[in-house]
C-alpha cells in the first residue's frame, strides 16, 4: 500500500483515540494541526487544542523514504522505533535535557512527544546572534551522562552487549558512512558545491593521502567502536534552547558507536557557526568578533565540561562499586593514569569526527543554513575554504593537539586568513 502522509482529519481522529494524548490536549474534537516540514527524514506536526493553544504536542511519523530526497531513496520505517527507544533511554539518564515521549505506535511508526513551544532551534538562534548563557554547561552534562551510563564503564558486560544488539541501526548508519565518510571525498553525484568554491579545495579532498587516511581511520572507528549509545546526529538543528533550558531532540540515527562522534558533531557545528559569523555579523552591522568569541567559549565549555563531568561520573562509580575497569588498584594511580589516557584518545577522536562533519556540510548533501544563506558567492566560498582548511587540520593533526585551547587558537588563525577564492 502506498504511503500517504497523515492529514489534519486523520490525525485528529487518531489522537482522540489515545487516552494519554487526550489527557494532555483536553478536548480533541477541535485540534489545530500544522505540518511544519522541517525534518530531513520524517513528517513533523504541531498539534494544539484550538480553544487552548497552550495545550499542544509534537507528532512525528516516519515515511518509507528519506523525506529530504523523496521516494527515490527508500528507508525502512523501523527508524522511528530506534528514535523512541533512544529518547526514552536518554530521558531516563538526563531528563532535564530530553523531551518526554507520551505515546508511540509501532504499526503507524508514529510518536507523540513534548512540544517545546518556548524554545528555538539552536541553529536559528546562533544565526540570530543570541547568547545562551547555560548552553555549554547543559550540553556537557547531556554528553557526559548519556555517554558514560551507556558504556562498559558503567554497564555490566552482558547488559552492554545485549543493548548493542538491540540498538543495531544499520540502515541509518549506512547513510552516515556514505554521506559523512565516503561521498564528500569522491566525485559523487550527491555532492553539491557552491559556485565560487575553488577547484583546488575540492581536489584536495580527493587527492591528499594524509587526509584520506585520516578519514578512513575515522570511518573505521565509526563502524567498529561500539563504545556507547550515541545520538548519532547531534548538530545544532537537533537542539532546542532558550535562556534557561536546553533539549536534545531527533535521535533517529542512534546506535552504539564511538563516543567522540557525538561530541565532535556538536563542536563541528559550533565551528561552522564561528566561521560563518564573520559574514553574518558584518552584514548585520555589528562587530562579529564578540559573538565569535562566545562561540569559541561554548566549544571550550562543552569539551572541558564534558571531560570533567565524565571523569567524575567514572571515579564516583568506581568508588561506589569498588570495581576498577583495569582491575584492582589499591592506590588508584593506575586507574587515574588510564582515565587520563582514555580522555586524551577520546579528544583526538572527537577532533577527527568534527573534521569529517565539517567537510560533509561544505561539499556534501544537507548543508547548514548559516553558510548557504550567504548571498555573496565569493564571500561564501572564502568561508567554506576556511572551514575546509580547519577541518583538514583537525583530522590530520588530531593526535598532536594538547587541549581545546590549541584548537581554538587554530580556529582564530584560520578565521583571520583571507583567501583568493574567485
Amino acid at each position: 500500500m502506498e504511503f500517504e502522509a497523515l492529514n489534519s482529519a486523520d490525525l485528529t481522529a487518531y489522537l482522540g483515540g489515545v487516552p494519554a494524548v487526550r489527557a494532555l490536549l483536553g478536548n480533541t474534537d477541535e485540534l489545530d494541526v500544522v505540518e511544519v516540514g522541517d525534518g530531513n527524514l520524517n513528517f513533523v506536526y504541531f498539534v494544539s487544542n484550538a480553544r487552548a493553544p497552550e495545550k499542544s504536542v509534537v507528532v512525528k511519523q516516519a515515511p518509507p523514504f528519506l523525506r529530504l530526497v523523496g521516494t527515490s531513496w527508500p528507508l525502512t520505517r523501523q527508524r522511528m522505533e530506534h528514535e523512541v527507544a533512544a529518547l526514552r533511554r536518554f530521558g531516563a539518564l538526563c531528563p532535564q535535557h530530553v523531551p518526554e515521549v507520551y505515546h508511540a505506535d509501532s504499526e503507524l511508526f508514529l510518536m507523540v512527544m513534548q512540544r517545546l513551544s518556548s524554545h528555538k532551534i539552536l541553529r536559528q538562534g546562533l544565526m540570530e546572534g543570541i547568547v545562551y548563557p547555560k548552553l555549554g554547561d547543559h550540553l556537557s552534562t547531556y554528553l557526559a551522562h548519556t555517554l558514560f551510563f551507556c558504556s562498559d564503564l558503567f554497564l555490566a558486560p552482558h547488559v552492554k552487549k545485549e543493548a548493542v544488539s538491540a540498538a543495531v541501526n544499520s540502515e541509518l548508519c549506512k547513510i552516515t558512512e556514505d554521506l559523512v565518510f565516503t561521498y564528500p571525498f569522491e566525485d559523487h553525484p550527491s555532492n553539491s558545491y557552491s559556485p565560487a568554491l575553488p577547484r583546488f579545495a575540492v581536489e584536495r579532498l580527493r587527492t591528499s593521502a594524509a587526509l584520506r587516511i585520516a578519514v578512513a581511520e575515522m570511518k573505521w572507528a565509526f563502524m567498529n567502536h561500539a563504545e556507547s549509545l550515541l545520538h548519532g546526529d547531534l548538530h545544532t538543528g537537533s537542539i532546542m534552547v532558550n535562556e534557561d533550558e536546553t533539549f536534545v531532540i531527533d535521535p533517529e540515527f542512534a546506535f552504539y558507536g564511538p563516543m567522540g562522534f557525538d561530541v565532535g558533531a556538536i563542536l563541528a557545528n559550533l565551528w561552522l557557526a564561528y566561521f560563518s559569523r564573520d559574514w553574518h555579523g558584518r552584514a548585520g552591522g555589528e562587530n562579529p568578533g564578540h559573538y565569535q568569541q562566545w562561540l569559541l567559549e561554548q566549544a571550550a565549555q562543552i569539551w572541558n565540561g564534558f571531560a570533567e563531568k565524565f571523569l567524575n561520573l567514572w571515579r564516583d562509580h568506581e568508588s561506589r562499586s569498588k570495581q576498577h575497569f583495569i582491575g584492582e588498584d589499591p592506590d588508584a594511580a593506575c586507574s587515574e593514569a588510564f582515565r587520563t589516557h582514555f580522555v586524551r584518545r577520546l579528544f583526538a577522536e572527537t577532533l577527527g569526527f568534527a573534521g569529517c562533519k565539517m567537510i560533509r556540510r561544505i561539499v556534501g548533501m544537507a548543508k547548514v543554513a548559516e553558510i548557504t544563506s550567504i548571498p555573496d558567492e565569493a564571500a561564501r566560498a572564502e568561508i567554506e575554504v576556511r572551514c575546509l582548511r580547519f577541518a583538514e587540520a583537525l583530522l590530520v593533526q588530531r593526535q598532536r593537539f594538547d587541549g581545546i585551547d590549541e584548537v581554538l587558537a587554530l580556529a582564530r588563525t584560520v578565521g583571520a586568513q583571507s583567501e583568493d577564492c574567485v
